[in-house]
């Protein structure tokens, strides 16, 4: 069976969308991390971000991979689908996710910008496309990244780590942040890259749109939309207690602090805030 593939920018969403996902009975995989993403499927397309020199908040390189770049990157995921290493998402020892007769998919932003691959290796995968208002994510994104923004910490871990890293210089990071995402018109930019590549997918694909605001707003219509796309029986489903746990507040919550609301001013009469319907919030 072919998967389901969640794409669209971070902070948009798409872990509310893999509960709900998950509430239908679609499997997201057994190595779910905090965020929701598969991490099998996360270090892959992280791994492949790196060999076009790129990464989650840089995706730009990525846009530009030939077909000779493409073809290996098709080659070696096809490959890393059938190793052992498959069995983190599985949970199981079974090496035939192509053959499956379940419904199953995962999550990851990083799917936005190696979608052709992902395309490529499941022709007729279905994509749902995630998106939210520009300002709450800058918002979420910002304190998400201000949070692993430190240069203090335990001297028997950060302190020795920092002295070996001051020492060989080696081919990693310290630390894993975003300087980028701290600047509200530089996410902005960002923001603006994930949804215009979201846009590009193929019109032959399979594709449903989802906001982060109807999820929360018209739960129970966007759980039936959901339901058909992902051809799944809701029969015996009782979604209520879920939406109890949907944050109502959280939409929108922008308007609530001035300076957010101050930059919304800013970008409200953008092309793309605009084609998505956010043009004009307050």
């Amino acid at each position: 069976m072919q998967p389901i593939i969640v794409i669209g920018m971070h902070r948009s969403g798409s872990s509310l969308l893999v509960k709900v996902l998950k509430e239908l009975g679609v499997f997201m995989g057994n190595d779910l991390e905090e965020n929701k993403e598969s991490m099998f499927f996360n270090k892959i397309n992280d791994w492949m971000l790196l060999q076009a020199g790129a990464s989650w908040d840089n995706p730009e390189n990525f846009k530009y991979i030939s077909d000779d770049f493409k073809a290996l990157m098709v080659d070696i995921v096809q490959n890393r689908l059938k190793s052992i290493h498959l069995k983190k998402y599985l949970g199981s020892a079974n090496h035939s996710i192509k053959d499956s007769t379940f419904v199953w998919g995962w999550k990851d932003p990083r799917n936005t910008f190696t979608i052709d691959i992902w395309q490529e290796i499941f022709p007729e995968a279905k994509v749902i496309r995630v998106f939210r208002n520009p300002v709450d994510v800058i918002s979420s994104l910002a304190k998400r990244e201000a949070s692993k923004i430190t240069v203090t910490g335990n001297p028997t871990k950060t302190g020795l780590k920092k002295k070996y890293f001051g020492f060989k210089l080696p081919q990693e990071r310290l630390f894993y942040h975003s300087f980028k995402s701290l600047d509200m018109q530089a996410a902005f930019i960002l923001w603006k890259k994930y949804v215009e590549k979201e846009l590009q997918v193929g019109e032959d694909s399979e594709i449903m749109n989802v906001s982060y605001e109807s999820l929360i707003e018209n739960s129970l219509e966007s759980y039936n939309k959901i339901s058909a796309f992902c051809n799944v029986d809701v029969k015996h489903k009782n979604p209520e207690s879920l939406f109890q746990g949907f944050d109502q507040s959280r939409k929108f919550a922008f308007v609530k602090e001035k300076q957010l609301v101050e930059f919304y001013g800013k970008i409200k009469d953008d092309e793309l805030v605009v084609k998505l319907g956010y043009g004009n919030i307050i």
